[in-house]
């Protein structure tokens, strides 16, 4: 059976609605990875056991409520799947919060990757909470094979900057962050791979940059979203060029 539902080819973009880990083994191997992989949080919501989804999951269901969404994808099959998916020296970004930060660093450990970095991603504004109200949110910056410099070693560990949201996805990230990690670890012509590509901002930023961009997305709301996106992302190339853009 094929895993692929649908497939929209935009340039140098691939996107494909779909089962991300069924698909990722069928597909050629990627330069990098980059990626706001869903994971379980407590959403501010009244009741003690409350839990929600970042990622897949339909906007128009999405409610502050503590409601339990969706399951995710269990971070040691997702990060061996993610491993495999690249060649044999590349780099991956893979989004968190706190409290999934050392699992998911765990289930990398564990496929194979090493640890470059923590990254902090300062959102500006902060989600309430009893226990320090939450501005921050973390990136794990792994690598597979041999280590390879970034392309702006000046680069911080600390990335600040809100979000000007273009779709209704819940947990949408900006270009900036997303474009930051494109161009730090890949070079003009590399293909970057978001397994949970959401409203599409990852394969954005691959398009403004130069890099080829392979998507997959479960959602077919959010497929639309991200294809959109994409296809607009084409009519303005170039977008960061002027941002220390360093990579030939």
């Amino acid at each position: 059976m094929n895993a692929i539902r649908k497939e929209i080819v935009i340039g140098d973009c691939r996107l494909i609605l779909g089962d991300a880990m069924a698909i990722l083994p069928s597909l050629p191997s990627a330069d990098l990875i980059v990626s706001d992989v869903p994971y379980a949080l407590t959403t501010g919501g009244v009741s003690k056991s409350s839990k929600t989804m970042s990622g897949i999951f339909a906007s128009h269901n999405y409610r502050n409520d503590g409601q339990l969404i969706m399951a995710t994808v269990p971070f040691p099959e997702m990060m061996a799947v993610f491993h495999g998916a690249l060649v044999e020296d590349a780099d991956c970004y893979v989004m968190a919060n706190d409290k999934n930060v050392h699992p998911l660093m765990d289930a990398a450990f564990g496929a194979g990757f090493s640890l470059h970095n923590l990254l902090v991603w300062d959102k500006v504004t902060p989600t309430a909470n009893r226990w320090y109200m939450k501005n921050v949110e973390f990136t794990l910056y792994l690598w597979k094979g041999r280590a390879r410099t970034i392309n702006d070693p000046s680069s911080k560990q600390l990335l600040r900057g809100g979000i000007d949201k273009a779709t209704e996805h819940p947990t949408e990230k900006p270009v900036h962050l997303m474009a930051e990690y494109v161009r730090n670890s890949s070079k003009r012509g590399e293909t970057v791979l978001d397994p949970f590509m959401g409203s599409g901002t990852t394969g954005v930023a691959a398009a403004h940059l130069g890099r080829k961009f392979v998507g997959i997305e479960l959602h077919e709301p959010f497929f639309d979203m991200a294809v959109a996106r994409i296809r607009a992302a084409h009519e303005r190339p170039d977008m960061f060029a002027s941002t220390s853009e360093v990579a030939a």
